[in-house]
């Protein structure tokens, strides 16, 4: 990745819209710009222009951002054109053929880090935020774009760095009657950077977990009223209903936006236990057999593989629960509206009626619940794999620091500066090139 020349891309998405965005920066954007517009508005400022070369004249918003205030830390010119893909494409020759080159990937992003605009955990929030699925994601990746897990780390790296000082002092003054940190001390402190990165892993998600979309199964025996609920749940016809029992033969799966995020919400077929069907059975054709039997196997395998299993049970059914190959997160009774009361257990049962609407509300904040975990309206921080790697590293590094105590500071100081170096690598304060480069070629052109 050069740095010093001028760059230009496209940096909106390219397709119809409205306007269109592209972006010049580097030493010479504000030269180029001002060779294109018959405007150029103030350092900071915006103003609108019109745009021409080659006889083509159109309106234009153009904004200048002088370096080092701006996103990139250098002159920064943004046009917002209109919403035409061509005309995009011709600007963005235009501007090539006046001496940028086109960017690379993450390109203006690494530049900001360059020039100390951005930490690394704040770029690869900027890549979080484009890659945002869900609103649950894009909250993660905010917090990692406004820089909260540098903000958490700042404290745990200045204590390991001041106990790291000491010791390496310690180690210098070896020959005099000096102590600066006692073995007591030593592993005090340890404790504590220990025990906030436990902190931090524990009370952090991983970006992975965000992106996976959960399924939730639900499972009953026929005529239960799984069909209905699903439909109700997705707000549409997706599964045929009958009052016939068994008329769903295989996995209806539809996506079910909830709060935090999207989950893959299941209808299996309905499940009998052994003894429930036999008489049925032993009338039944040998095809009628073997495709009973495999709509119990694709019921269960959906079962075993899901992310949460809600057992639906009909409020007139007086029989025991179905017994599944695996614990059921949740009991949804349906049909509420048959009976005039219904007793349960408000820890581990809901009580719903898709025709009336009734739970309907908690059902679903209750499935929200379940798929993606803890209070919907809490907002962990999402750490993604190096991030996990790295903290991993530290912590590994900071308990062999621990049982070094009585080695001698030598061995105590190389094993604080590996912690260190982990934790360094994470904001980017220690960073080899390879490592810069996997995290910005992740980036769309543009950007």
């Amino acid at each position: 990745m050069q740095t010093g020349d001028t760059i230009a891309a496209i940096s909106s998405a390219v397709g119809p819209a409205a306007r269109m965005i592209l972006r010049l920066g580097g030493p010479r954007a504000e030269e180029i710009a001002r060779g294109l517009v018959d405007q150029m508005p103030a350092a900071g400022g915006a103003s609108r222009a019109r745009c021409g070369f080659h006889g083509l004249s159109f309106p234009i918003w153009i904004y200048f951002f002088a370096g080092p205030r701006s996103y990139s830390g250098e002159d920064l010119v943004e046009f917002h054109i209109p919403g035409s893909v061509v005309l995009a494409k011709m600007l963005l020759t235009e501007l090539l053929s006046r001496g940028a080159r086109l960017a690379e990937a993450g390109e203006f992003t690494a530049r900001a880090y360059f020039n100390g605009r951005i930490d690394l955990t704040e770029a690869e929030g900027v890549a979080a935020t484009i890659a945002a699925g869900s609103e649950r994601e894009l909250a993660a990746a905010r917090q990692l774009l406004a820089g909260e897990l540098a903000r958490r780390l700042s404290p745990i790296l200045d204590l390991l760095a001041d106990t790291l000082a000491l010791i390496e002092v310690g180690i210098d003054f070896s020959d005099e009657d000096v102590t600066f940190l006692s073995a007591q001390q030593t592993a005090e402190r340890i404790a504590r950077v220990v025990g906030e990165l436990d902190r931090l892993l524990s009370e952090s998600v991983r970006f992975e977990r965000l992106a996976h979309e959960p399924r939730v199964v639900l499972v009953g025996r026929p005529n239960a009223g799984k069909s209905t609920l699903l439909n109700a749940l997705a707000g549409r016809e997706r599964a045929v209903v009958s009052p016939i029992a068994g008329t769903t033969r295989d996995v209806l799966s539809v996506e079910l936006p909830l709060e935090r995020g999207m989950v893959r919400l299941m209808d299996v077929a309905g499940i009998e236990e052994p003894s429930e069907g036999s008489s049925a059975r032993e009338s039944a054709t040998t095809e009628q057999d073997r495709i009973d039997r495999l709509m119990r196997e694709h019921a269960l395998r959906a079962v075993e593989s899901a992310d949460v299993v809600l057992l639906v049970i009909e409020a007139t059914d007086s029989r025991p629960p179905l017994e599944l190959p695996r614990s059921a997160a949740w009991i949804v009774h349906t049909k509420t509206d048959l009976v005039e009361s219904l007793t349960i257990e408000p820890s581990r049962e809901i009580a719903v009626s898709a025709r009336s609407g009734a739970g309907m509300k908690e059902l679903a904040e209750l499935i929200d619940r379940l798929a993606f975990g803890g209070d919907s309206k809490g907002s962990s921080l999402a750490l993604n794999a190096r991030h996990v790697s790295a903290l991993e590293a530290a912590r590994a590094a900071l308990a062999r620091a621990a049982a070094a105590l009585e080695a001698g500071p030598e061995l105590i100081a190389m094993d604080l500066r590996e912690a260190l170096d982990a934790l360094g690598s994470i904001t980017g304060q220690i960073s080899p090139d390879d490592l810069l480069g996997r995290i910005f070629s992740a980036f769309c052109i543009g950007k």
